[in-house]
């Protein structure tokens, strides 16, 4: 029987009803996919961030908000972050005669605490709140209160009359490594640099107390009095001095808490005096590996550390192995009234304990 003429045979029938369902198939994969696609660019547009740029990653921290990641470091978002750590100063009367920052005879400070202290290198003029007035990156002016000086490092300290200010987080000592990556921040602006190697402060035969500065730090290109250093991920490195000498966080985060707490600003240094050294191999071994040592010249009994004695090989302060660099910035970080020393005698391995005295 043949099949009627407007009809496939009944041979090429189920291969037909085959391909049929196969399109089906076909159809409600794709539709899948295209619901599948539809899906995943709404979650992916959602996971990436707008700012988000091709580069090297910085990470930019903050004790106020959680950490912000950037892609590159020449990102304006990396910069306008740490201009909101910090204010300018600017006399009262310009600032209130043109309502503009002049270029000259302005400083510029780093914010502490969210409610308003700040710190600036030393400038001339007389220190009276009231001639100056704040201003901050967001073009806001906040009057202040008080100024404390710290004479010793050529600080000064002052209160905003206001709060909730964004705040500067401060460095670590592995960023006083030579040829650490650095940001200087002048009027506004922002150059990179790098650190260059310490100059010895100090001489073998006039010896330093522990603690005191024995080594200067300078950036590798010059830079301008009160230049202010951030490192590559934010965090705050120190000002340059009007020598160009850059004055390090540390003397700043060791003390800072003394002034909005009405304490006087002391530095503590420990009672022996002496140089940096070199080990060998055999001396590192002693010493647990440490590369570099003090070695004792003279100790001052009269704070009762008799325990250790000329001739001692000061290897680590506080479990830290010590280097040329990093001396000054170990032991203004220590707390208490008392430091934990690691010292080699003939030799030995001796453990001690030394007190801190006022500079």
């Amino acid at each position: 029987m043949q099949s009627p003429p407007h009809l496939p045979p009944k041979s090429c029938s189920v291969p037909l009803y085959r391909r049929l369902m196969m399109s089906g198939s076909l159809v409600i994969l794709t539709a899948v996919a295209l619901f599948a696609g539809v899906v995943g660019g709404i979650v992916s547009d959602v996971y990436i961030l707008p700012e988000q740029v091709s580069g090297t990653n910085a990470n930019i921290f903050s004790s106020r908000v959680p950490s912000h990641t950037l892609a590159d470091t020449n990102d304006p978002i990396f910069f306008r972050d740490q201009l909101r750590r910090t204010i300018t100063l600017v006399p009262k009367k310009e600032y209130e005669r043109t309502g503009y920052i002049p270029l000259d005879h302005t400083y510029t400070g780093v914010v502490l605490t969210d409610t308003g202290w700040f710190v600036v290198p030393s400038f001339e003029g007389a220190l009276l709140p009231k001639e100056w007035v704040a201003i901050t990156a967001a073009g806001q002016s906040y009057p202040i209160h008080t100024f404390v000086s710290d004479p010793t490092y050529h600080f000064i300290y002052g209160a905003l009359d206001g709060d909730g200010f964004r705040v500067a987080s401060f460095a670590t000592l592995s960023a006083l490594v030579p040829g650490t990556f650095l940001w200087a921040m002048s009027d506004g602006e922002f150059g990179r640099t790098t650190l260059a190697s310490p100059t010895s402060f100090s001489q073998k035969d006039i010896p330093a107390y522990v603690g005191q500065e024995m080594y200067t730090f300078k950036t590798q290109q010059p830079s301008a009095p009160g230049t202010v250093l951030w490192t590559e991920d934010g965090t705050f490195f120190g000002f340059a001095n009007d020598i160009g000498v850059i004055v390090p966080w540390f003397v700043i985060e060791s003390t800072y808490t003394n002034v909005f707490t009405s304490t006087s600003i002391e530095h503590h240094v420990l009672p022996v005096k002496g140089h940096v050294i070199r080990l060998t191999e055999k001396q590192s071994v002693q010493a647990e590996g440490a590369a570099y040592a003090l070695y004792v010249d003279t100790v001052d009994t009269s704070f009762g550390n008799e325990d250790i004695v000329s001739g001692d090989v000061i290897t680590h302060i506080a479990d830290r192995a010590i280097e040329p660099w990093t001396l000054q910035g170990i032991v203004a970080k220590q707390g208490g009234d008392t430091v934990r020393v690691r010292v080699l005698r003939d030799g030995t391995r001796q453990d001690l304990s030394l007190p801190k005295v006022l500079l």
